[in-house]
Order: structure tokens, then sequence, then C-alpha cells
């Protein structure tokens, strides 16, 4: 059976037994039609383009069981046409769904899971071009437990697996990987309704296919949460990472800042302002090195032009460092850099409550030192019809 095939019978399942199950639930639907050209599919230094359709249906739905209980749910397939690529023809799947539940009073349990099947990322190395695309699940549960009016403690698990088309790419090169990740928090409410202090710890185990390595990274933080005003919040956590590099013949310590910050500002009821930035160690996204440290930097728009119009833009910078000492096994190669810049803009219109019509553009451009990656431009346009049921 085909993965779209088991993707689609494990969604319809869930959501079959799921309504039949709820006291109460809610479904949207949507489907968004579009036509466009990308002028760069491959991400490559040597660009080729080519026009596009396709089809993305959306099915989001809450389920509520009891007044403890409740499971979200959602679906995006994505059936898009290349008319001058080398597989022309490619299904995409994002699934998520979590579950909720209240043990007690005070003891909180939440269980998620994400699928997708998509194309490769902007900084992914050589791939073929036939089998540019990887299956990835990230699940995660959590418990929270409230100790009293002012605090809180948070543990979390989760298992993350990556899984490449490109037989080469993924297994021989060793670009597959298993990765267990674990976190716990506490949080104390200095301010009711306002500041929030918070101390934690993350955990990585990041581990590559074949004998090709991975890192353990352990890091602790301190941070807030604020509420400025009404219409403007904000969070920081701050600290720092210690790692362990496995480069498949030996280990390297390493130590990297950890820093994460995010605003959000409702500027009025029609402008909404976002921005995030944060350093980390993370792992590597290409196959010469086992980790790298990375700067992100997201900024993002949406504003309510007329009653029907809105339009909605976001611009982010990634730099990513690649030490020597992140090098995997068998490879002797120099520190390297890599910059990606992205920025995207859409404008939607709505014709009725139930039509919209979207255009959309999209620019990504990466800068880069290190000599598996690629440097390219790339800009996708597209138009678009958006029908709700």
């Amino acid at each position: 059976m085909s993965k779209e095939k088991l993707c689609l019978l494990t969604v319809l399942s869930l959501v079959s037994a799921s309504v039949f199950a709820a006291k109460d639930s809610s479904i949207k639907i949507q489907n968004t039609v579009r036509m466009g050209y990308d002028d760069n599919i491959y991400q490559a230094k040597d660009e080729t383009g080519s026009a596009f359709v396709s089809d993305i249906f959306n099915i989001s739905g809450k389920m509520t069981f009891s007044e403890r209980s409740e499971l979200l749910l959602f679906w995006q397939p994505e059936f898009k046409y290349r008319f001058d690529a080398d597989s022309k023809s490619i299904n995409y799947q994002d699934v998520y769904g979590r579950f909720s539940h209240g043990l007690t009073q005070n003891v909180f349990f939440q269980l998620s899971d994400r699928f997708r099947y998509q194309d490769k990322g902007a900084q992914s190395g050589t791939v073929s071009r036939t089998d540019e695309n990887f299956i990835e699940n990230n699940l995660k549960g959590g418990l929270d437990f409230t100790l009293s009016k002012e605090s809180q403690i948070k543990i979390g698990a989760g298992y993350n697996l990556r899984r490449w088309d490109d037989n080469n790419y993924g297994q021989t090169l060793g670009n597959d990987y298993d990765q267990f990740v674990g976190d716990a928090s506490y949080l104390r409410e200095l301010k009711p309704n306002k500041t929030t202090a918070i101390a934690g710890v993350n955990y990585v185990n990041h581990s590559f296919d074949g004998s090709r390595g991975g890192y353990q990274s352990t890091a602790l933080y301190l941070g807030i949460d604020q509420n400025f005003t009404p219409t403007v919040s904000g969070n920081l956590r701050l600290g720092g990472s210690f790692s362990t590099i496995d480069t498949g013949s030996d280990d390297n310590e390493a130590y990297a800042p950890y820093l994460q910050a995010e605003v959000l500002m409702q500027a009025s009821e029609e402008t909404t302002f976002t921005g995030s930035f944060g350093y980390s160690m993370e792992n590597s996204e290409n196959s010469g090195y086992n980790a790298q440290d990375s700067f992100n930097f997201d900024l993002g728009l949406q504003h309510k032009l007329t009653s029907k119009l809105t339009l909605s833009s976001t611009v982010g910078y990634t730099l990513s460092f690649y030490d020597s000492d992140y090098a995997r096994n068998g490879v002797t190669i120099d520190d390297a850099e890599d910059r990606v810049f992205h920025f995207r803009v859409r404008t939607s219109y709505e014709i009725n409550k139930n039509n919209f019509v979207d255009l959309g553009y999209a620019f990504t451009t990466r800068d880069t030192t290190e000599v598996a990656l690629s440097e390219y431009n790339r800009n996708v346009i597209d138009l678009g019809w958006r029908f709700k049921f």
C-alpha cells in the first residue's frame, strides 16, 4: 500500500470513529485550486522552471467527548502537477491530530502527532530530481501539573523521524534519522495575567542512519512570558546548550547559546504583527555535518485592506554555522556558513462567504560556503480560487 493511501485510510478511520464517539463535533472543509509558475522547481543553481496546477483540500475538526476531553484533527492533501518536471505529478500530505484530556482537576494530559510527506526544504543538499520528497513524523505527549494558583510544572517527551524517497541520499548518505526529545519546565506567575517566570530544560538525542553518528544536546534556560498591554504580548527564553557530537568515530563536546523570543502585537482590529528570533543547535540539513548552530529571524503581517480584501506577508532569514568539529565520520571539511532568506505575500478577495480569490508570490534565495549545498534564487507566483463548504 502506498504512503498516500495508508495516510488517507488512517485519517478516514480516525475521523469516522471520532465523530461517532463525540458528544459534540464541528467539521470545516475547504478546497483551493491554484495555477502558477515556479522558476526553480529543484532549488538549484542551474534553474529549471515549470508552470504548475495544484489542488489543496483541507478538512479540520474538533470533537468534544466530555468537559475534560477533546480531539482536534487536521488533514491537508495537495495534488500537484508540474508540466516540465522529471516527476510531473506529486501528492503531498499533512496530517495532524491532538487529543487533550483532564486526568484530574490538577493534571492535564495531551498527545499529538503530525505526519507530513513533502518536498526538500531550503537547506537540503543534492537530492535525485525524481525522488526529492520525504516522510516526516513528529509524535509528542505531555503532562501539565497545577501545583497551586501561581505554580505549574510541564513535562513532555517525543519521537521524530524522517525518511527520504531517494534511498542513496536517505540511507547510503545517512540523511534518514530518528530523534528522541524531552522537556520539562517550572512556571511561576509573578503578576496575575501579566508576568510569568519560567525555568526549563530541553533534551535531544538525534541519530542519523547507518554509521554517520548524530548528537546529544541538553539546553538549560530561564524565561519570562509578559503581557505588556491588552494588545501586545511576548516571551523570552535565554540559556545555553551543552552537546556531544558523535561523528561516527569519536565524540566532540560543544557549547552554544540558547535564545528564543516572540512578540505578538494587535495594532488594530485590521492589523496584526508577529515577530520571532532564536539561536540554538539543531540537526544538520546536509550530508557533511551532523549538527549546525542556527540563527532564525521572522516577521509576519496580517492586514485587512477593506471589508473583502486582506493581505498577509512573512519575511524570514536563517543563518546556519557549520563547525568542522561537527563533520561526519570520514569527512575532512572546513567551517562553513549557510544563509537563506525568504519573502512571501498573499492577497485574498472575498467574493461571498464561501468563495475567495487568492494571489500569491514567494521569493527564496540562498548564499552558502558549504560545498555540498547549492546557491540559488527562486520565484513562485500563483493565482487561486478557494471554496469553503
